[in-house]
């Protein structure tokens, strides 16, 4: 089944200081500049294109494609309207695996994201992923030497990192004993960036504040920048990092990242192996969440490595548990980084399509997994 919803709606301050959200079109008396009807993805091509996917993926399969386009306009004091459009897709769903175990499905970005359904490496490498899992044997509790690969590496630092950086929804709430934190190793640094052409690409936030380019948040493996909107950066002391952002214009908006930015290292992703000995790699992990200082995920495809080499006894199941401070046992990374193709986030009850997080494959010297 495929729906189209179009609505309009307006916010504005109120004499107590509070926010009034509205249905329906602004005032003309505000003078909001003439609204583009935002582009719609054709019925027909999105339900020819699911079925080629689930084609392609040749197993069982349900999934959900979802598009977000608006015309947003925030009121800046000093520059006016600001044009701030949002056009960003998700396919959701899971797959049914040949060992009977389920798989999620989670791409989201930019744009209407039908290219992506096409033939294509991010294609060819969730069936590899999927197939590998269909025939993993249960994962075994472990804590020792492990390579995350780039997309396990992302979802972690997104977990472990960017979240914690990010200034807390309600801006009463003072979060910056956390600055000064070591959340890395010594030579790793991290960039919050919307204006990369990433999966967040905006010019301006839903605060109306100008994106000039990256804030850095890590330095030499230390907290050293929190991501604030306007509200949370006005309590904290500290200057707006244009990221503000809400899901939908009837929400207020809150710090979130936009792009997160992992510095690569010097390392090949076979290099990374060798060195761990005996371990394991994670290829994949799903179902990411942090919570205060600790961090964890579901683990999709996993890999026995021994003497230096993948074996090609995948695991499946379990989970990663860990603290926000895992990335300071990273002792190498990869040359090459890549951008996780699940940029969907959840925080304060708000569901963003297009928090993009780009990071190499990492080696630790330790990961706790729990079966």
């Amino acid at each position: 089944m495929l729906q189209t919803t179009r609505f309009a709606a307006y916010c504005e301050g109120t004499e107590a200081g509070g926010v009034g959200r509205h249905s329906g079109p602004p005032p003309a008396e505000w003078g909001v500049p003439n609204v583009d009807r935002p582009p719609v993805t054709p019925p027909d091509t999105a339900r020819l294109r699911l079925s080629e996917f689930a084609a392609a993926v040749g197993l069982p399969a349900s999934l959900r494609y979802s598009r977000v386009a608006a015309q947003r306009w925030v009121l800046e004091p000093f520059t006016g309207w600001c044009r701030r459009p949002v056009d960003v897709f998700a396919l959701t769903g899971r797959l049914h695996l040949a060992n009977g175990r389920f798989m999620p499905v989670g791409w989201s970005g930019t744009g209407d994201g039908l290219a992506r359904l096409q033939a294509g490496a991010l294609r060819q490498r969730l069936v590899q992923v999927a197939r590998d899992a269909g025939m993993a044997q249960p994962t075994v509790s472990c804590d020792g030497p492990a390579v995350l690969a780039s997309q396990p590496a992302a979802l972690i630092a997104h977990e472990a990192i960017g979240h914690f950086a990010e200034g807390a929804a309600d801006p009463t709430i003072d979060l910056r004993h956390r600055l000064g934190c070591r959340l890395g190793a010594d030579d790793l640094e991290v960039l919050d960036d919307p204006t990369c052409g990433a999966a967040a690409r905006y010019d301006v936030d839903d605060d109306g504040i100008i994106a000039t380019g990256a804030t850095r948040i890590l330095q030499d493996g230390v907290l050293v920048r929190q991501l604030h909107g306007r509200a949370s950066a006005a309590a904290a002391g500290e200057l707006p990092t244009a990221n503000a952002r809400s899901s939908q214009i009837t929400l207020p908006p809150i710090p979130r990242m936009s792009n997160l930015i992992v510095s690569p290292g010097t390392n090949s992703f076979e290099e990374l192996v060798d060195g761990v000995g005996s371990g394991v790699i994670i290829h994949h992990l799903s179902h990411g969440f942090s919570r205060g200082l600790h961090v964890e995920a579901r683990i999709m495809l996993g890999e026995v490595v021994a003497a230096g080499r993948a074996t090609g006894r995948f695991f499946t199941g379990g989970r990663v548990e860990e603290r926000v401070d895992v990335l300071t046992r990273c002792l190498a990374r990869a040359r090459e980084s890549e951008l996780n193709p699940n940029a969907l986030c959840g925080k304060h009850g708000q569901i963003l399509y297009d928090v993009g997080t780009l990071a190499p494959a990492m080696r630790l010297s330790r990961l706790r997994i729990v079966a």
